[in-house]
């Protein structure tokens, strides 16, 4: 049994060494959240007879503490200072709602705000959207209350369809189920979202010329790798002196 509690601890060093390993490579992305590895013990249905069976991932939970902010001076590179998320949606038909805090955003072919997966940011009042006939644009601005003006193409002053730029936030912001290392989805653990509230709000606010960057500490992270080694090393240890015992064991005349 002791050879399969060893064997359980080195299946949890891995995954934590592969969780932290994840946050390093992902130091430099925006608005990544890290991530850390959660344990709990395997009991015995006699635990009371029991020294344990071992341990267990019971879950790899991301952080959404603030990361640092970076100056772009683009004026559709969007910082989030505080709680909330950016709603964010697919232009396909059906497309569900993601929400994140990677804010570059820039204007597509048709005038659309959207990020680099080409999914458009949402506004007060819906998809965020310029005509078509206004571009291309200049002199893009994000005003304190979220609003976007720009010069259009004859050199009016132009804003898009879909009110202003705001947030959402979530009951329970740990609840939400990871899409990628940037976007989130909807559950019922995390609870409904808000309705998209633009700044000055009760959530957070946004910073136009700046995008959030990772909230990746590495010098935490290369420490929590050195413990996930020597953990990793220590269960590996116990496997052998086990092995060792039992041949001897074995071999007793």
């Amino acid at each position: 049994m002791s050879m399969y509690t060893g064997l359980s601890g080195i299946k949890a060093a891995n995954t934590d060494l592969a969780t932290t390993s994840h946050n390093i490579a992902n130091a430099s992305t925006t608005g990544f959240k890290n991530s850390r590895t959660e344990f709990g013990d395997l009991v015995d249905s006699n635990a009371s007879l029991s020294a344990g069976m071992g341990v267990k991932t019971q879950a790899i939970n991301q952080l959404f503490q603030q990361g640092g902010v970076i100056t772009t001076g683009n004026a559709l590179d969007l910082a989030i200072t505080g709680n909330g998320f950016f709603k964010v949606q697919g232009t396909a038909e059906g497309a569900p709602a993601l929400y994140t805090r990677a804010g570059s955003f820039h204007i597509d072919a048709e005038g659309r705000i959207v990020n680099n997966l080409g999914q458009q940011l949402q506004g007060t009042e819906g998809p965020l959207q310029f005509e078509a006939d206004s571009l291309p644009l200049s002199n893009i601005t994000v005003n304190d209350d979220g609003t976007i003006t720009a010069t259009g193409s004859d050199g009016a002053t132009v804003s898009p369809e879909g009110g202003a730029i705001g947030l959402v936030d979530f009951p329970n912001p740990q609840g939400l189920k990871k899409i990628s290392d940037t976007q989130w989805a909807e559950t019922v653990d995390s609870g409904a979202p808000t309705d998209i509230a633009a700044p000055p709000g009760n959530i957070g606010t946004i910073m136009s010329g700046a995008l959030e960057a990772s909230n990746v500490d590495l010098t935490e992270q290369l420490v929590n790798m050195i413990i996930a080694q020597r953990n990793f090393q220590a269960n590996a240890k116990t496997i052998t002196t086990n092995n060792t015992l039992t041949e001897t064991v074995i071999n007793i005349r």
